[in-house]
């Protein structure tokens, strides 16, 4: 079977509660989209790093416990894992701790066969200390005859000037096959209302496939080239999170089983982001 391999951010992320406890979710929705992966028997890997220490073990037991495999999470000393802090959940108040080592990305590679899905996003794929590697690492990838997708996304409070990245996020685009994005992370990065100027002014020359995601709407639209597909999902209880994190879990998953087509990669994105499981998800700082 093939395997599916997340590249990403690990963080840890704490909410203070008005009743005063505070609740606590690892990563983001492409952690959770692995963690969804896993729990499924699908063969998932993820690269990254954590630090060595008690926030790190904690990030490291978790994918593990989903059956997420860490041998390529670099377990560095010399910094500390992000620790996000937010007040009741207000992504507007986070304050983030994190101090990262000065070195780049040092993590084992797994092994590429042909026709692994890699997935890569979060602000580890565009910082300056690690881009590069990334970068070679993706070529190799692709190489092999891995299927790439990309997650253009990042944390707001990570790029205050969004024309320092954009030569970077160009850089991961070129390499994909597909580019997966939810509504309001492409039209932070993209500053634009209109999807279909947005594929074509800014996507298009780089990857002809883009999978939108809006999670608020449940609604799903695929292009490809001068085509498009639109899918309104099943109605859920599942938040805009769980459902974001499953409908990328679902494509994923359609992918590692030589899934190509828009209407079979929406169904499966669909079936899993209105899911139970998709619904065990917990994550207490983002809706």
């Amino acid at each position: 079977m093939n395997k599916a391999i997340y590249i990403g951010e690990l963080a840890l992320n704490v909410s203070l509660c008005a009743d005063g406890h505070a609740e606590t979710g690892v990563g983001d929705w492409a952690v959770s989209a692995a963690v969804l992966d896993g729990r499924m028997e699908l063969p998932t890997v993820w690269v990254g790093e954590a630090a060595k220490g008690t926030v790190g073990d904690h990030i490291i037991k978790y994918l593990q416990d989903s059956k997420v495999g860490t041998s390529s999470v670099d377990r560095f000393t010399e910094g500390v894992s992000p620790v996000r802090v937010f007040a009741g959940g207000d992504t507007s108040t986070t304050v983030s701790h994190s101090n990262y080592p000065a070195d780049p990305l040092n993590s084992v590679w797994p092994s590429i066969n042909e026709g692994d899905i890699v997935i890569y996003g979060s602000y580890l794929m565009i910082e300056n200390r690690s881009h590069a590697r990334m970068i070679d690492f993706l070529k190799n990838a692709k190489a092999r005859k891995a299927y790439l997708v990309y997650l253009p996304y990042f944390e707001a409070h990570q790029v205050p000037r969004i024309t320092r990245v954009m030569p970077a996020i160009f850089d991961c685009l070129e390499l994909a096959d597909l580019v997966v994005g939810r509504d309001a992370d492409i039209r932070a990065i993209f500053a634009s209302g209109n999807m279909d100027a947005v594929f074509k002014d800014h996507i298009l020359f780089y990857c002809r496939r883009f999978l939108h995601l809006d999670p608020a709407a449940k609604v799903m639209r695929f292009f490809d080239g001068s085509e498009s597909w639109t899918k309104q999902c099943h109605p859920t209880t599942n938040t805009e999170f769980q459902w974001s994190a499953g409908a990328l879990a679902g494509v994923v998953r359609a992918l590692t089983e030589g899934k190509r087509d828009p209407d079979e990669l929406m169904e499966y994105g669909n079936e899993t982001a209105h899911s139970e499981l998709a619904s065990t998800i917990q994550h207490p700082c983002t809706k």
